[in-house]
């Protein structure tokens, strides 16, 4: 109660080609228990490609002293830093979640002329938490009632998913993938195919798991 940060921002930093810090709105004063925004700008460099990028965080303030009180200051600032999580823009947060009404349909429409197919050995010890964390990875809709393995079948049989997306640009993305526990109990083997009309986003995207 004795204190009140002043001028408090946050400094973004990075090695990004693709965004660029373009302005910051501080939050001037804030007394004991309050909530106060800060907001940081980052705007995208229009003619670069798109790639997922991490930023490191500081929290830059001013601390002043307070009387309890009277509320009045009884100090000049004096400056303070503190570290905050760093901020990953990760290309699954290009894409919008857009369902489409026949996925067979649609996946045959688009062709594999842009088709990415991958394998990956994912570190889950249930099908059931590999299927969801798929579904995070890329950020699309599951389609066809396949979000979800149904109960008592984990790990059974092999999942097939069916996911939709539009990739920032106006690029329709379709995912197919295969999520199968083996046998060893290691993990879970992950196949998928990606398909869209430009073979840099479905390269972007069959990129996304981790």
């Amino acid at each position: 109660e004795d204190q009140r940060l002043v001028n408090c921002t946050v400094t973004v930093e990075g090695d990004s080609e693709c965004f660029e810090v373009a302005g910051e709105v501080a939050a001037e004063s804030i007394k004991y228990g309050e909530t106060v925004n800060a907001f940081t700008v980052i705007s995208r460099i229009p003619d670069a490609p798109l790639s997922p990028c991490n930023f490191e965080c500081v929290l830059n303030f001013g601390v002043v002293q307070v009387d309890p009180k009277s509320g009045e200051d009884e100090s000049d600032p004096f400056e303070e830093e503190y570290p905050l999580e760093e901020l990953e823009i990760a290309t699954s947060d290009f894409m919008a979640k857009v369902s489409v009404p026949d996925f067979r349909s649609s996946w045959e429409m688009v062709g594999n002329a842009n088709e990415v197919l991958e394998k990956f050995a994912l570190q889950f010890k249930k099908q059931e938490d590999a299927v969801a964390a798929v579904i995070d990875f890329l950020g699309m809709q599951p389609c066809d009632g396949t979000g979800h393995i149904k109960p008592g079948e984990g790990g059974k049989k092999p999942h097939m998913l069916h996911l939709s997306g539009v990739f920032v640009g106006g690029t329709n993305v379709l995912a197919r993938a295969q999520v199968a526990a083996q046998g060893d109990a290691s993990g879970v083997l992950l196949k998928i195919a990606v398909r869209s009309d430009d073979p840099d986003v479905s390269r972007m995207v069959a990129d996304c798991i981790r």
